[in-house]
């Protein structure tokens, strides 16, 4: 029935990340799935995750709908994350979002929905400029180099950022499934 909240990397992305030596899993980017299993036809799921879509994801900042085809049963939009640190070490430079990407995929009694691509990017408007974490990955600490802060620092910012992410992304996935699953079987 209902499959519980997985972290994971796509299919491409996992055999990508056992092909590069050790030490390099932190540049697999963080992804984030769910699956809801109703007893619907594919016109009718496809039907309830844009209803879903709408009350969800789309009443998040900077929501965007990209494409919805229903004769494909695909679903794709953007949004994001605000993000404040808890940090006291480039707090005003590190606030600042989380972009991500919301792929949803439909079928026949299926509905999957993956959640990738989380990019922060920090304040402009700070004094001393944005200070950019870049990438959310599943490892630990930032790809790239934070500009200004330790790599000590700057992981434990990674860290808070994918928690901050995650938290709110996985709030989100549970009120997608009860949309979808609001009404019952028809």
């Amino acid at each position: 029935m209902v499959r519980a909240l997985t972290v994971v990397a796509g299919l491409a992305l996992a055999v990508a990340a056992r092909a590069q030596p050790a030490g390099h899993e932190a540049q697999v980017g963080l992804t984030i799935g769910r699956a809801v299993h109703l007893p619907l036809n594919a016109v009718k799921m496809f039907d309830r995750a844009q209803e879903a879509w709408t009350w969800t994801f789309g009443q998040e900042p900077g929501a965007a709908l990209l494409r919805a085809e229903r004769g494909a049963g695909v679903i794709e939009g953007t949004a994001r994350v605000n993000f404040r640190s808890a940090m006291l070490t480039m707090r005003e430079e590190t606030m600042g979002t989380v972009r991500y990407r919301v792929t949803v995929q439909v079928k026949a009694g299926e509905c999957r929905v993956q959640v990738s691509e989380l990019v922060h990017t920090g304040n402009r408007s700070a004094l001393r400029g944005g200070s950019d974490v870049g990438l959310v990955v599943r490892g630990e600490g930032p790809v790239q180099r934070v500009r200004g802060m330790s790599r000590g620092n700057a992981a434990r910012l990674h860290e808070e950022v994918r928690t901050a992410a995650t938290d709110r992304i996985t709030t989100l996935l549970q009120q997608f499934e009860a949309r979808m699953r609001a009404g019952g079987a028809e």
